[in-house]
């Protein structure tokens, strides 16, 4: 079984060390339990993909509706999760390649890959200024100049 697609999207359906080095040296260790309090939560409600690139679109059931995606917050990035049937994958983007536009619905693009979710009420809302402040203050954190 193939663990690693294109665009950093694995195969995490069963616990491998490798996967979670990767994901972590990448996007940094997840929160601790008491970071997580303090920030009120890391991860977003279950949002409804409405559209995605080629890329992930392979990876979902044929019939393409009903499939939900969440956004889990880490120190350096983000990962994407959905599934098809048992299989769960997740896309992890660094903040630095991460592009997000914001509406009625949320559009995650990063290398040349895409994801469209249907924000499912104003309970989103405070979860995405969460992950846009933590985008600025990344940036802020680490200068590019």
């Amino acid at each position: 079984m193939q663990k690693c697609f294109a665009k950093m999207i694995f195969d995490t359906s069963y616990y491998d060390p490798e996967i979670k080095k990767i994901i972590d040296e990448t996007l940094g260790k997840s929160y601790s339990f008491v970071d997580r309090l303090k920030m009120k939560g890391i991860g977003s409600s279950r949002m409804e993909i409405l559209d995605c690139s080629s890329d992930i679109k392979e990876m979902l059931p044929s019939s393409f509706t009903g499939n939900f995606a969440s956004i889990e917050l880490r120190p350096k990035g983000v990962i994407v999760h959905f599934k098809k049937f048992t299989e769960h994958f997740s896309w992890i983007i660094p903040f630095y390649s991460l592009s997000i536009i914001q509406s009625n619905t949320i559009n995650i693009h990063s290398k040349g890959s895409f994801i469209k979710l249907q924000l499912r009420s104003k309970n989103s809302s405070p979860f995405i200024q969460k992950l846009i402040h933590q985008i600025g203050s990344n940036y802020s954190d680490n200068p590019t100049y």
